[in-house]
């Protein structure tokens, strides 16, 4: 799972950009980068704060990658299962190999109570990924502001 925000006029940010010298886009794209790594953090550090870290493999997923030459970025986990904490499951019967090394880590001699709890009540979802670019977005956008207006 990847949060995506979209900037609608991209094309025209980038022709701004361009007027406005190599200077401005280079400070807008380290903004854009420090931001994502801002919002991995924050999302990392939510994980944390929920007590959802077992062998933090879901934190240690969360990658961010440049897209539009440095104008955007892609941040999210690629563990497969980052989507079902985030979002949280409605009751289904899960797969119990998916479950057993965590099981066996927190003491239990069978996935099939995890099983049949989920089956029962599905998962709640534990958002860490919306709520850190909640945090960061306001600060994002003030300081490309001030890039572009000075």
């Amino acid at each position: 799972m990847k949060a995506k925000v979209s900037v609608e006029g991209i094309e025209e940010v980038k022709r701004a950009l361009k007027e406005m010298g190599e200077e401005k886009r280079k400070q807008v794209e380290q903004e854009v980068y420090a931001s994502a790594l801002d919002i991995q953090t924050e999302a990392k550090g939510n994980l944390k704060d929920m007590q959802t870290w077992d062998l933090g493999n879901l934190a240690n997923s969360i990658l961010v990658d440049k897209l539009e030459g440095g104008l955007a970025a892609d941040i999210g986990p690629t563990a497969p299962y980052g989507v079902y904490v985030e979002h949280g499951t409605k009751p289904h019967f899960p797969p119990p190999d998916a479950l057993e090394g965590w099981a066996k880590r927190h003491g239990f001699k069978s996935t099939w109570p995890i099983c049949l709890a989920i089956a029962k009540r599905g998962t709640p979802a534990k958002p860490y990924l919306v709520p850190a670019w909640e945090k960061v977005v306001n600060k994002f956008w003030k300081r490309i502001k001030e890039i572009v207006l000075k």
